[in-house]
């Protein structure tokens, strides 16, 4: 179980701190709502903040705070852009917590974000997209972590098998228009995607691709975290065919997973599960064999959503 108090957070005299044995998170209340904060071994935030939005509480126009938050997908303006200024519910929900901000005025939608802790210090975040509405809508649930910056994303490729054995094809990659391929922050490798965050880079980059290792990590100073999430090979995705996308600007970069898109009738709900995994005192190669061979035991200590 993780351990909640209540505490202020960034401005925000409103949030709730919780410890699951070396891990530390903080969620606000006040807006949002937000993970703003994730800690291991009491070391940095691994999340980005923006200094300038910590504690605002009110205003007309979606604001990124920083952290994990819940959006729908495909995304479209002004539909998932939605500001989130109201204050959250909380409660216990079995042996989740449960915070659940009011229903989305402009979409209709209820946006419900549950976290518990499980075995090894993983922590579980559940996400549900619940449709108020008298009519169905089309939407996928999109979990978007904003990781702090100076890190670099490793994104599993598919196994490497020979022609012409194996003549059907293995994953889709979407790309953005503002998507180049010669990008110098992304090392397309025979093993991993890597995508670096760098502030000497002044541009806008966005990938997703269908990821059925299920799994995406963040590689920043000494600490990794990976999330892992579900696939369905029966499932109709967003954007091309994406259960995971990366974007990358100066100062922080995204791992977004997503689950498949879904008609939720009135008074149903859409749920996507991520676990995640974050460990400390991590050195790993920039990139190889030898990547791949530090990365193996992490990767074999993986729980994955059912």
């Amino acid at each position: 179980m993780v351990n909640w108090k209540n505490t202020e957070f960034g401005g925000w005299a409103n949030c709730l701190a919780g410890t699951h044995g070396p891990t530390e998170l903080v969620v606000t209340l006040d807006v949002g709502p937000r993970i703003i904060s994730l800690r291991q071994d009491r070391g940095p935030n691994l999340f980005k903040t923006f200094e300038e939005e910590l504690g605002k509480t009110a205003g007309e126009e979606f604001t990124l705070f920083g952290g994990h938050r819940l959006w729908h997908a495909p995304e479209v303006f002004p539909r998932s852009w939605a500001p989130d200024f109201a204050p959250v519910s909380h409660g216990p929900d079995g042996d989740f917590l449960k915070l659940e901000p009011p229903v989305e005025p402009q979409t209709g939608i209820r946006k419900t974000i549950k976290i518990r802790g499980e075995d090894e210090g993983r922590i579980r975040v559940r996400h549900e997209l619940n449709n108020t509405n008298a009519w169905a809508v089309e939407l996928a649930p999109w979990a978007m972590t904003v990781m702090a910056a100076g890190g670099r994303a490793i994104i599993p490729q598919e196994e490497y098998r020979t022609h012409p054995q194996h003549l059907y094809p293995a994953r889709t990659l979407t790309l953005w228009h503002f998507t180049r391929m010669n990008d110098p922050r992304v090392r397309w490798g025979e093993r991993y995607i890597q995508l670096r965050e760098d502030p000497g880079v002044d541009d806008k980059i966005k990938f997703g691709l269908l990821n059925k290792q299920r799994w995406a990590a963040y590689a920043n100073q000494d600490s990794l975290f990976i999330k892992t999430f579900g696939f369905r090979g029966d499932a109709t995705y967003a954007d091309l065919g994406c259960n995971f996308e990366a974007f990358t600007m100066p100062g922080f970069l995204e791992l977004e997973s997503l689950g498949p898109l879904q008609k939720i009738e009135p008074g149903a709900r859409a749920i996507h599960d991520e676990i995640w995994h974050i460990w400390s005192g991590v050195d790993l190669p920039d990139h190889g064999p030898e990547l791949h061979e530090a990365m193996q035991p992490f990767i074999n200590q993986l729980e994955f959503p059912d």
